[in-house]
């Protein structure tokens, strides 16, 4: 093979190579906010595959470029660590961070600027109820598959529920059976998320209790 044949080779597969990585790489922009309210500025973005970071400015806005699949690590100092997995087709996203409230976080996340003293002191009095971790979501099921990565959302008979095991029960379901405030729910879809106070996996024996049905699993859902 001719040199100039192995330079046209080696450039095509340089470039075909620059094109599938350029095909797996999207620019994602986003808010982050603090009492759903608040823009908070200098706060970190960082992508966890392609280590790329950037800081979101005083509207609380950011853009970065992220790989296919990468997940976005949100972080400011005094609030908590938020990792956001964007959906294949999603840009823009908006987050609500939320505040760990101490006296000595408030100093520093007013010394930090990411928040001014004004509007933090606000948030905590008018607004406490959006300072709650499942408050960045709109939709109940993310929630949930936020708060337990191996959980799967299904469609069964047109109510979408989640797999959490491939085992089929004497029914012939396949999904968890998901408890909130103590009762069977077959539809989940009415709970907002910033409502709810905590989303767990119960243990085998300790969803035992709820009958034949608990062999995929059961997820316990507390709202206030």
């Amino acid at each position: 093979m001719s040199i100039l044949k192995r330079f046209q080779l080696t450039f095509l597969s340089l470039f075909i190579f620059s094109l599938a990585t350029h095909a797996q790489t999207r620019e994602v922009e986003g808010t982050i906010n603090a009492f759903n309210k608040y823009p908070l500025k200098n706060v970190s973005i960082t992508t966890k595959k392609s280590k790329k970071s950037t800081t979101t400015d005083e509207h609380g806005k950011f853009k970065i470029k992220a790989d296919k699949n990468d997940q976005i690590i949100i972080e400011a100092d005094a609030f908590k660590k938020f990792i956001y997995r964007p959906k294949n087709d999603e840009n823009s996203i908006k987050v609500n961070l939320i505040f760990e409230d101490t006296k000595k976080n408030k100093e520093i996340a007013v010394a930090g600027g990411f928040i001014n003293r004004e509007h933090l002191e606000n948030g905590l009095k008018n607004f406490a109820n959006e300072n709650n971790a499942y408050s960045s979501f709109v939709d109940v099921f993310d929630a949930v598959v936020y708060a337990i990565p191996s959980a799967k959302i299904i469609n069964e008979n047109g109510t979408r529920k989640f797999q959490l095991r491939g085992v089929k029960t004497s029914t012939g379901s396949n999904a968890a059976l998901v408890v909130v405030n103590g009762y069977l729910n077959e539809d989940i879809s009415f709970i907002i998320p910033s409502n709810i106070i905590s989303i767990k996996q119960l243990r085998p024996t300790a969803g035992a209790i709820y009958g034949t049905g608990s062999a995929n699993g059961v997820i316990e859902i507390k709202t206030k």
